[in-house]
């Protein structure tokens, strides 16, 4: 959890999520745009799904582990109580204080990798949305399962997870494409490698300007 001093006050909070497959930049992102809200003084936080808590926990040792002795359904539960904490202890007291809650992963991924696995993104959707508030700005960070996989392995220096397959990413990456379409609230860029890291946040920013400057109490 990263949290910012305040120079500047808005009207209410904003709940910005930042989405994509892994390796597609979005701790990179999320990092580079709390950075950004700090130097204009608006009052932010970022926070990372899955959690530290105790769900949050079983979901990483499923991701380290595998996959194979819990079913879809399972797997979503525990996601979803992982957010519901998330929530109720992070997410909404952010928000009732007038603050930017920048997220690291949010429902979109749910609807995209466990709808991977075979369940509705839809009825992924229906359950989130009786748990946790909708984001007023998704950011998708659109990148390839070859560009994913490369960052795993080359970047990270590390061996893809259960979460992190290749043959599974480019399945994922279509679902999060499909249910992204027809959305007002989600901006896809793409970032294949194409742009830099900081052009890529300097596009971030012109879409997150105008709407954090909205909120401002002038």
């Amino acid at each position: 959890m990263q949290e910012t001093l305040a120079r500047k006050r808005l009207k209410h909070g904003i709940l910005i999520a930042f989405e994509g497959i892994d390796g597609a930049g979005k701790t990179t992102q999320a990092k580079k745009l709390i950075d950004r809200l700090t130097n204009e003084g608006y009052p932010a936080i970022c926070l990372h799904e899955p959690t530290e808590g105790v769900y949050g926990k079983k979901i990483k040792e499923l991701a380290e582990n595998g996959r194979h002795n819990i079913t879809p359904l399972e797997e979503l539960e525990l996601f979803c109580k992982d957010r519901e904490e998330d929530v109720k202890n992070n997410i909404n007291p952010a928000l009732s204080a007038k603050k930017i809650v920048v997220m690291d992963r949010y429902y979109l991924s749910s609807m995209a990798y466990q709808g991977q696995r075979g369940l509705s993104p839809k009825k992924i959707e229906d359950m989130n949305r009786r748990i946790a508030p909708e984001p007023d700005l998704i950011i998708l960070l659109d990148v390839t399962s070859e560009v994913s996989s490369d960052r795993i392995t080359r970047e990270r220096k590390s061996i893809p997870n259960a979460f992190e397959r290749k043959k599974h990413l480019e399945t994922v990456r279509k679902i999060f494409l499909n249910i992204s379409e027809g959305r007002n609230n989600v901006k896809v860029i793409e970032g294949n490698g194409s742009h830099t890291a900081d052009q890529i946040a300097s596009h971030v920013w012109a879409i997150v300007a105008p709407l954090v400057k909205e909120k401002e109490v002038t």
